[in-house]
Order: structure tokens, then C-alpha cells, then sequence
């Protein structure tokens, strides 16, 4: 992993220690753990917040032909596990 990529003030192994403390009611871990430069406060539950997890979203079943697509991706306060507003750009 690279500089780049670790999240702020730890480690890989912090990364996964956060993996370990989800909530017992989710069912798997997120897509992805997301650290944000600065702290931030959740719209929903006010609380400060320095990640975002990454939920995958995916079509189960549509009754049509559908030019939508298959998946998509969500962010998620840690905590009280809302939808945040935001966005996943790539860097080309």
C-alpha cells in the first residue's frame, strides 16, 4: 500500500484493527474504508467522522431492459451508518 493510500495517522493494521470493531449487525465488511483529509461532521447524526465506508450497490432484478447500470457504490457515515453525500472520482 502505498502513502497514498493509508489512511490518516495509521497504519494497514490499524485499517484492519477498524475492520475487526464493525457494528456485530453487519453482515460483511464494507467494499472499501476511506480516510478524509480532515475531520467532518455526519449530516445525520452530528457526530465527527475522519472515514467513509465504501457499500457496494448492485441491480437484483429489473421486469425491463435496463441502460442503467449493474452496480454502483454508496458512502456511509461509520457510525450511524447513513448515506453521505459525496463522490468516487479516479485520477487519470
Amino acid at each position: 500500500m502505498s502513502d497514498d493510500e493509508r489512511l490518516p495517522g495509521g497504519d494497514e493494521a490499524e485499517g484492519e484493527r477498524d475492520l475487526e470493531a464493525l457494528p456485530p449487525d453487519w453482515r460483511t465488511a464494507p467494499a472499501a474504508i476511506y480516510g478524509l483529509e480532515h475531520p467532518v461532521r455526519c449530516p445525520a447524526c452530528r457526530k465527527e467522522i475522519d472515514r467513509l465506508f465504501v457499500v457496494r450497490l448492485y441491480r437484483v432484478r429489473v421486469n425491463f431492459v435496463s441502460s442503467l447500470p449493474r452496480s454502483g457504490r454508496l458512502l456511509v457515515c461509520p457510525r450511524c451508518r447513513a448515506v453521505v453525500p459525496g463522490e468516487l472520482g479516479a485520477v487519470l
